[in-house]
């Protein structure tokens, strides 16, 4: 099959193939260009997505607990599955969750030991825990150590 004689900038030749009987491919025959440019048109036109949002009037899903957030991936689950949910929003909502219930679960710690500490006379070093700031990953898992450490200390103090 013949090459397309398409020469680029540098002197360079096209390296698709030419249509039958044409010196020139589909992207270079200048009898082509408008029928290529409208179907490029096309092409953009269908793969722009409109974002999925959620009426202004919409009630807040609670997510104050674990069963809230169950909850609310149940929902966001047969909502995707029934092609009401985008994908890119659902994906959202499952990272988000784990999010909160890590946060939820550390919070809930973070008391539990605060209470401890109080009820043995203990005193923190501060008040600005490492667990209330963290912010990434290896931030969290130290201060996960630091909670740890904690009630190893009030365990030896029992």
């Amino acid at each position: 099959m013949a090459k397309c004689q398409f020469r680029k900038r540098k002197g360079k030749t096209c390296s698709a193939n030419a249509q039958v009987g044409k010196a020139f491919c589909v992207f270079h025959d200048p009898d082509m260009a408008a029928k290529v440019q409208k179907a490029r048109q096309a092409g953009g036109v269908s793969r722009a997505r409109k974002v999925a949002t959620l009426a202004a009037d919409t009630l807040d899903h609670p997510l104050g607990n674990t069963t809230d957030i169950s909850v609310l991936l149940a929902t966001s689950i047969n909502q995707l599955l029934r092609r009401q949910l985008d994908p890119r929003i659902a994906n959202a909502v499952g990272y988000l969750s784990s999010v909160l219930v890590h946060s939820l679960e550390q919070g809930s710690l973070e008391e539990r030991i605060a209470k401890l500490e109080a009820m043995l006379g203990l005193v923190t070093i501060s008040h600005v825990t490492p667990e209330r700031t963290a912010t990434n990953d290896t931030q969290r898992r130290d201060a996960c150590t630091t909670a740890k450490r904690r009630l190893d200390r009030i365990e030896d103090e029992v």
